[in-house]
């Protein structure tokens, strides 16, 4: 990560970060530094939450889903799950039981994986319905916060049989 700043009239200070990434995902302090003789202070006083889109995934009506979650190498034991729609710490969908280190999960039509060689954990879900269609966040829940990426889930429906009327 290469991050560049500038200060402007206005004292505000706008950071840049290129090439982004996986590893790039989490939260960030935004503060001010003050040194008098002896003392340093800092001030963090903005959090900013930096949330990875994955590209989404789109399977038709009935298939079967693979939602990939990739991860620094540094969260291999940590508890990672997958949830639906809104997924904060204080009102989390969680879709199965978190799984940790080359271990599975199952609930219900969701499966989920976690391959610590290839530092990745994967939701599956089988017999897709349009219920399914939304937004999905892989988390990886730190000591005092969840880290996420997130990618959508299009399910696109099979035309029914056309009958004719006479």
């Amino acid at each position: 990560m290469n991050p560049s700043s500038e200060r402007n009239e206005e004292r505000v200070v706008r950071v840049s970060i290129s090439n982004v990434s996986v590893r790039d995902a989490g939260v960030y302090w935004c503060g001010a530094e003050t040194r008098d003789t002896y003392l340093t202070f800092i001030s963090l006083n903005t959090k900013i939450q930096l949330n990875i889109i994955m590209p989404p995934v789109v399977r038709h009506e009935g298939e079967s889903a693979k939602i990939i979650c990739p991860y620094d190498s540094i969260y291999k034991s940590k508890p990672k799950s997958l949830c639906k729609g809104k997924c904060s710490t204080r009102d989390r969908n969680t879709l199965s039981e978190t799984v940790r280190e080359e271990k599975e999960s199952k609930t219900g039509r969701l499966t989920l994986n976690d391959n610590v060689t290839a530092r990745v954990f994967t939701g599956t879900i089988t017999g897709l319905t349009a219920e399914d269609a939304g937004k999905y966040w892989c988390a990886v829940t730190l000591e005092t916060d969840l880290n996420y990426l997130y990618t959508h889930l299009i399910v696109i429906m099979n035309e029914g049989e056309e009958g004719f009327c006479i």
